[in-house]
């Protein structure tokens, strides 16, 4: 994830809950995403509450 984070203009957070198959939480800019994502699931994961 750090490397994501330090060479990537943009990135996409996929996430797969309960058995269902894979979506897309959130994509956009890098700086963004890691600096103020818009979603609850993109942020708990980026500041390591889970995964």
């Amino acid at each position: 994830m750090q490397q994501a984070a330090r060479v990537s203009d943009q990135c996409a957070f996929f996430l797969a809950e309960q058995a269902t198959p894979g979506v897309i939480v959130e994509h956009g800019p890098t700086e963004a995403m890691f600096s103020s994502p818009r979603d609850t699931r993109t942020a708990d994961y980026v500041e390591g509450r889970f995964g």
